[in-house]
């Protein structure tokens, strides 16, 4: 189960998957800005839903994006907290 922190960081990048439409890009940068988390702490974040497959990245690390597998994750929480 992702942290606090993680879930932070997924439901912004499902709020810009609906907003854009899938799979919702953002810089890394411009999420770190977003979050109200220190940079190490989205950083860490990031890494960690990365490498559970949650979210993926462009091969420069520069631009992150989520899986489907991560919108499902969100999309869950949400029925969840209804």
């Amino acid at each position: 189960m992702p942290t606090t922190e993680e879930k932070q960081v997924l439901r912004l990048l499902a709020k810009e998957w609906d907003h854009t439409g899938p799979p919702g890009i953002m810089d890394v940068s411009d999420i770190v800005s977003a979050v109200s988390l220190a940079p190490s702490e989205t950083m860490e974040s990031i890494k960690t839903l990365f490498q559970t497959g949650l979210l993926d990245m462009n091969s420069l690390k520069t631009a992150a994006f989520l899986t489907a597998q991560g919108y499902e994750m969100c999309d869950m929480w949400e029925i969840l907290e209804s």
